[in-house]
Order: C-alpha cells, then structure tokens, then sequence
C-alpha cells in the first residue's frame, strides 16, 4: 500500500496561525512554545507499547540541533570506558552534558531527586543494553509522558553475534551521528490505540510552511507500508488531523475521506470561547 498523499494545500494554514496568534496574545498560552500534531486513525494500530521511540526523518527542517539541547547518556557499568573516549574528543564533549551508568543512576536518583533530573535535561539517550530497565528505575516521571522518554543509541556499529563477546567499542562518530538524528528529526512512541500525538515544530522558531511539510512527512512515513517496522503502522486512512500546544484546545488540520467535509471551524471563535 502506498503512502497518504497529502499536500499543503490540503491542510488548514489558518488553524496553525490561529493557534500562534492566540499563544501570542494569551496571558495563558505565552509559555506555551512546541505545537503538536495529533493524528486520529480509523482503525487501531495495534502495536505493542515498548517504550522505544521511533524516528520520523524530517525533509524541510531541523527540530533542533544536539548543541542547542542538554544531553544525558546512560550507559552499561562501568561507565568510565565511554566518558574517556568521549570527553578527549572535541566533536562530541560538548554535546552531551552528563554521563552515567545505570548502576549509578539508580543508587543516585530517587524519588524527589528524579523530577531534579527530569528538569536538568532536554533530552534523554540509553545504551541499547540497558534501555530496557530504565522504565522501572526512571518510573512515570520520564516514561508518562513522551516528551523526555529516553531513546535508544548504540555505542557502536558492531553488531553482536550470539555467544559472542561484545567489543566495549566506543565509535564517536556513529554515536554523534545517532545525536543529530534524534534532535533533528520528529518521533513517535507506538501503540495500541487509534490516536498518535507529535511534536512538529515550535512558535518563533520554525515557520508555518516548515511545521506544514513536517505535518506532510509525517503522515506519509506513517501510513507508507514500505517503511516498516520503524513506519507504516497506521492501517488505512487517517481520519483526522489536529494541532495544539501543551495548554490549548485541538483545531482541526486536516479531514480525511471519511471526515465531515461540510464541516468549516471558525478557529478565532473556538478559541475565544476555550477557557482555561
């Protein structure tokens, strides 16, 4: 099956500059600076919650860059091994804030001492290794949510072989071009339901015509059968598409065949009639 085919001039540019404008004006909204999509399938997709998110590459532009983000990295015991090779070279020791092993991390952060972390970074990688017990040791502060759930990285490209024992590689390289591709690019953290929600870009930052194409790449890697496993998980026609801040109310983007076609928002009114 091929992928939806959606244009810009299938979306409502004048649900994203409602949405803007009133972040802009209302007291309520003005912190509020990423927009998101949420995307309405007809039918569920019925895949397994695992806690790993996927990447969605992006076309038009940049999220965000590694630099501009505080980085940690949870890695295997003992942890000395990677923050040597990382901190004596230049490319990479100044994108990644903190090193820790999980051995560390769960004798250090308990309780209160979790949101503190929570709050100190923009984003969260693990070792493939042990990405799997980080659920029951960063718990719902990190993993309610999508926002600052950890993602996946690989220390190296060697690929482990059964019965083998694995080379404690640390490639630089490969681990810097795993940063730039999580920072830049959209994701999503799969599930049973019918209902995904996505960042796609953020106010005073990228333009409405960069946050549309996002919108575009986004479903189509999504309904793109060829894509799988990481895409290609929405069976059939997306029903709808919404946007929103953090605080705001939903503002329809796009109908799907099975929409209400007759159906035409007044974005300003559903706005000023949301109360907070």
């Amino acid at each position: 099956m091929s992928s939806l085919k959606l244009s810009v001039k299938d979306l409502s540019r004048k649900a994203l500059q409602a949405l803007i404008q009133e972040c802009s004006k209302n007291e309520k909204l003005q912190n509020d600076t990423e927009i998101q999509m949420i995307i309405n399938t007809g039918k569920k997709m019925a895949v397994t919650k695992d806690y790993v998110p996927r990447i969605i590459p992006l076309t038009q532009c940049k999220l965000n860059h590694p630099k501009d983000l505080r980085i940690l990295l949870i890695t295997k015991d003992p942890s000395s091994r990677y923050r040597e090779a990382i901190d004596n070279d230049d490319s990479i020791k100044d994108l990644i804030k903190e090193i820790i092993s999980v051995k560390n991390l769960k004798r250090r952060y308990r309780g209160s001492k979790l949101n503190m972390l929570y709050r100190e970074f923009d984003l969260v990688v693990a070792d493939y290794r042990v990405h799997h017990l980080l659920p029951k040791i960063l718990g719902s502060t990190f993993f309610s949510t999508t926002k600052k759930i950890p993602f996946v990285i690989k220390m190296s490209r060697h690929i482990k072989v059964r019965g083998e024992k694995l080379d404690e590689e640390c490639d630089i390289k490969y681990i810097r071009a795993q940063l730039k591709s999580i920072a830049k690019n959209a994701y999503y953290l799969p599930n049973e339901d019918n209902c995904l929600t996505i960042r796609i870009g953020d106010i005073n930052k990228h333009s409405i015509d960069e946050i549309l194409n996002n919108v575009i790449d986004i479903a189509q890697f999504l309904t793109d059968s060829t894509k799988k496993p990481q895409g290609g998980i929405i069976k059939g026609n997306i029903a709808s598409i919404f946007v929103k801040t953090a605080n705001s109310i939903s503002l329809p983007l796009y109908k799907g065949e099975n929409g209400n076609k007759s159906y035409k928002p007044n974005y300003e009114e559903e706005l000023k009639n949301f109360k907070l």
